[in-house]
């Protein structure tokens, strides 16, 4: 009896463990970034992606993850200029972006970005033309 309960333990806390991870663990894919919404206020951020050379559209959502989980992210303003950026100046270019979390439609849950590792020139603000 002592046993199976010890077994039975055992494989609840593996299966809590798994789930914690799946949830919460670091994720990384490669997408191309076709648009960001959202103001921060009344509408949350949102990057809209298609993974790389399909076209299967995975949307994240982009907000501030503070202490829990442990990514200490603060700055969703600053990654929501970055992907629109990257959506206007290289819209054909593959990313990684990187985040944690599942998307699960019938629960409207959507992975959070964390960041985006876009080439330099995908990063900088276009110059504005000099008049001659």
């Amino acid at each position: 009896m002592k046993q199976n309960l010890k077994l039975g333990l055992l494989i609840l806390v593996v299966l809590v463990l798994g789930f914690v991870y799946l949830f919460w663990g670091p994720k990384s894919w490669e997408v191309q970034i076709t648009g960001a919404t959202g103001d921060g206020r009344d509408v949350q951020y949102r990057i809209e992606t298609v993974k790389a050379g399909t076209s299967d559209t995975l949307i994240f959502r982009n907000e501030d993850a503070g202490f829990m989980p442990p990514y200490f992210k603060f700055d969703a303003a600053r990654l929501q200029s970055i992907a629109r950026r990257v959506s206007e100046n290289c819209p054909q270019e593959a990313v990684d972006l990187n985040g944690y979390g599942l998307r699960i439609p019938w629960l409207s849950m959507f992975p959070n970005a964390t960041s985006i590792d876009a080439p330099e020139r995908c990063r900088m603000a276009r110059s504005a033309e000099s008049p001659q």
